[in-house]
């Protein structure tokens, strides 16, 4: 039997060298590739043909609460469209997970949401490359 531990306070989120901070209650970030990394074709008569992709493109989406310190710098660097670097570490993994992108970009500025109570904001990231 395999008993394993998840714990999301040895997950970090480093953007432009800095830690994200102030994640949603939901989720923290979500790595969504672009599309299969393999697509097939079955010929009339059975025949397989497995289409490696070269795509490695995907988004990473973050969700952090509408209070969140590094909200606002967030925002700047969408204003600024400025290229940045994400890694992704989840540590209570042994080995830990690690995913890294670069040359990425917030693909939008973020919405600025005011509710009756505290919510969520999404930042999604443009990622050219996710390698993991």
């Amino acid at each position: 039997m395999n008993v394993t531990n998840y714990d999301p306070r040895k997950v970090s989120v480093v953007v432009d060298g800095r830690i994200v901070t102030g994640f949603a209650d939901s989720s923290m970030i979500t790595i969504a590739r672009s599309e299969d990394i393999v697509s097939t074709s079955v010929g009339t008569q059975g025949d397989v043909v497995y289409s490696e992709s070269a795509n490695r493109s995907g988004t990473l989406t973050m969700s952090l609460q509408s209070t969140s310190a590094s909200l606002v710098w967030l925002k700047n660097i969408a204003k600024s469209r400025k290229e940045i670097s994400v890694v992704i570490t989840d540590a209570s993994q042994t080995p830990a997970e690690v995913t890294n992108a670069s040359r990425c970009r917030i693909t939008r500025i973020p919405d600025n949401k005011k509710e009756k109570t505290a919510g969520s904001v999404d930042v999604t990231i443009f990622a050219p490359e996710i390698i993991d």
